[in-house]
């Protein structure tokens, strides 16, 4: 028996047994704990449990985490008790959530909710974005609709209507019923479903519910998705709705701006929060091994009575499938024709549902972009992917970007082709390769640098100054590049020697040269006007992209000191990750050095100097490097002196749109910029127009957009 003066909660915390004292819930459940067998049980159960486990020297880490566990389970059991309803004289209220794109209610959604409205005393119509004038009549003969800004999506939709609703009004139903537009149906009798769980002592319950699986996106409080009621049909009982803790989780949810979002933010936390408290729940099927609610829809409706069809059930799509690990054979067309030829449903929403399909799964086509360096290199991740994204959107193709450490199978599902762009190798990777190969899917491999063999690697001074450890790390990631690389269709790539070291590797190398975004000239344009036009100070720039370029910087610093020495009116600007020889230090008042910059902010300083410098020693690594200093400072119109080699004599005019010098030339190159200044309005005007003409994204035709229409179009 229980002593109710003095009730004692074993708990056990981190293998530490300790008798914790609740007095203070004495006079609390001291008149209800005789009802409750379910709380002397809960004792029994603890101390049989505690007993067990003593005996084989075992303890578990918690058996309750804190004694008012114990009490919110009393307390829910006997306001289950207090609040079980009639089925038949039950008050309900239902919010239902619709978000139509093109403005035009389906008719689906309108059988829907008109068959599930007779079941509700009140009914309140959510739509995220509008309708036309026709549907919102249609709708305002079921009940109260509201037109709200399509924000949070279906939580949004909720959050907003029960924050409008209050407690005042919605503690007076037995029953609130949350219900999105994606339920088809129904395909049996929606009172049954209410009978049944009139009949179980539950505090809120769904139609199907979602698997316990990893978090992927990180972002779950509990950090991992635990096994939860699917929030497309929820009905929460009068026990909690009495509770504030209902209307303060509401308030507390974040602003949701992802599908991902919403379903890690509330769907998959809404079931585990009410539980904790000691609230009861089941769903009304709890068989859904393998996204069975998706996979078996057919199963659902005949063997275990579902009134519903997820909408997204009737994609009939094995490569679907196949993408969640699922090796299954698709349900659709048979209860396509269990639907037609067993079910009262009309045959035209029928149909409306699967024209819909398809045209979505065309709409929904995309490119998808890999990102591997997701940003952590801003100058790669700028011009590798999201200016190969505005190049090939202006072109009229869909793009979408993702993030590698992000990554999960299923955001190829759409993808008329992939582009893993500098990620190294993982199993995840190789999963999507394989697959992309089964189903015909292009998927070609983008790097702008010889990062992909140590044999090129090797060649850096950066490398050779590595300890033994960072070497062979570095070596590591240069190898996954390889693997990763190899496992793809093709290359594609930045300039034309790059293009010939990796035909070595793979036969199919498409060249997609570095280009100039939109933002990028927008933001240029601004300092046109602002460049050095002082005659009498010359500034010459050298702005160095990352710490393996302080070797390109030695190989002018005899002429850079030179013409320090010569001439007194001139400034050398450093920027960026370069450590200033001693050489230059006597000159450290004409020696101005600025730390490295955002992208943003690299059209201001390129434009205070009046001549930019692009060295690069002569190897096959700096060889396959890209033009990106000539292009950033040919649209601010600075004028550049670049090494002879590689993209710069690929691209540059000698003469014209900038000057190219060999190792014994620097000097006497420069010396002739600073002297002139008409030479270097030449080569500036010259050099921005051609940029301007010809290495910008906006309908930018190269191999990789002619290898795009061969093979989606």
């Amino acid at each position: 028996m229980i002593n109710v003066k003095r009730i004692t909660v074993v708990v056990i915390v981190k293998g530490k047994l300790m008798s914790v004292k609740k007095a203070n819930v004495k006079s609390k459940i001291k008149n209800i704990a005789k009802k409750i067998p379910f709380f002397r049980n809960t004792f029994k159960k603890i101390h049989k449990q505690y007993s067990l486990l003593h005996q084989h020297g075992k303890l578990p880490w918690q058996v309750f985490s804190s004694p008012r566990v114990v009490f919110f389970k009393a307390c829910r059991y006997f306001f289950r008790m207090r609040f079980r309803y009639d089925f038949k004289n039950s008050k309900r209220v239902l919010i239902y959530c619709i978000y139509e794109p093109s403005g035009n209610l389906k008719k689906y959604k309108h059988i829907f909710l008109k068959e599930l409205s007779r079941l509700a005393d009140s009914v309140y119509i959510v739509v995220n974005g509008d309708l036309s004038s026709a549907d919102k009549e249609k709708l305002g003969k079921i009940g109260d609709l509201c037109i709200r800004e399509n924000q949070g999506y279906d939580t949004g939709a909720f959050k907003y209507a029960i924050q409008k609703l209050k407690k005042e009004k919605l503690s007076r139903y037995d029953q609130l019923l949350m219900v999105n537009d994606t339920n088809v149906g129904p395909f049996g009798d929606l009172n049954e479903v209410f009978e049944f769980f009139s009949k179980k002592k539950v505090d809120f319950w769904g139609i199907t519910q979602g698997e316990k699986q990893r978090d992927y996106l990180a972002i779950n409080p509990y950090g991992y998705v635990p096994n939860h009621l699917q929030s497309f049909f929820i009905v929460v009982e009068k026990s909690l709705l009495m509770d504030n803790r209902f209307y303060e989780y509401f308030d507390r949810l974040p602003k949701i701006n992802k599908r991902d979002e919403a379903i890690l933010y509330h769907e998959t936390v809404f079931t585990k929060y009410f539980s904790d408290l000691g609230y009861r729940y089941r769903p009304y099927i709890k068989y859904n091994t393998n996204s069975a609610t998706y996979t078996k829809p057919l199963t659902f409706v005949k063997e275990f009575k579902s009134p519903i069809v997820k909408y997204s059930a009737f994609e009939k799509n094995k490569f679907k499938y196949e993408i969640h690990g699922l090796d299954l054979n698709s349900e659709v067309p048979t209860l396509i024709d269990y639907i037609r030829n067993k079910m009262n449903y009309p045959e035209d929403a029928l149909e409306e549902i699967l024209e819909d399909i398809e045209k979505k799964e065309v709409e929904r086509q995309h490119i998808l972009i890999i990102d591997g360096v997701e940003n952590q290199i801003p100058q790669c991740t700028r011009y590798r992917v999201l200016n190969k994204k505005e190049q090939l959107e202006s072109l009229g193709y869909k793009v979408r970007v993702v993030n590698n450490s992000k990554l999960q199978v299923s955001r190829i599902e759409y993808a008329k082709m992939v582009i893993v762009y500098r990620a190294p190798y993982s199993d995840l990777l190789s999963l999507i390769a394989d697959l992309c190969h089964k189903y015909s899917i292009p998927i070609l491999f983008d790097i702008d640098d010889l990062v992909i063999d140590t044999k090129y690697t090797d060649l850096l001074n950066y490398t050779k100054n590595l300890s033994q450890f960072d070497k062979k790390n570095y070596d590591s990631g240069v190898n996954n590049y390889k693997k990763a690389m190899l496992m793809c269709d093709g290359v594609i790539t930045s300039t034309s020697d790059l293009a010939r070291e990796l035909k070595n590797y793979t036969d199919l190398v498409l060249l997609n040269r570095n280009l100039a975004s939109n933002e990028l000239i927008e933001l240029s344009q601004r300092y046109i006007e602002h460049s050095n036009n002082s005659e009498s100070i010359v500034k010459i720039g050298y702005f160095s992209g990352s710490i393996t370029h302080n070797e390109n910087f030695e190989l002018i610093k005899s002429a850079i000191v030179n013409v320090l020495k010569r001439y007194e009116n001139v400034e050398l600007h450093l920027v960026g990750y370069l450590s200033l020889p001693d050489d230059l230090k006597i000159y450290s008042g004409r020696v101005i050095v600025h730390d490295y910059v955002c992208w943003e902010k690299l059209p201001e300083l390129i434009s205070g100097v009046d001549i930019n410098l692009a060295p690069l020693v002569d190897n096959v690594f700096n060889r396959a490097k890209s033009e990106i200093k000539w292009l950033e400072a040919a649209l601010v119109k600075i004028p550049t002196i670049a090494s002879n080699i590689g993209a710069f004599k690929e691209m540059i005019v000698d003469g014209s749109t900038g000057v190219l010098a060999n190792n014994d030339e620097w000097f006497e190159k420069l010396e002739r910029l600073i002297i002139s200044v008409d030479e270097r309005k030449k080569l500036a005007e010259n050099a921005y127009k051609h940029c301007i003409d010809h290495c910008c994204t906006s309908g930018h035709t190269d191999e990789i957009i002619d290898f795009v229409r061969r093979m989606i179009e």
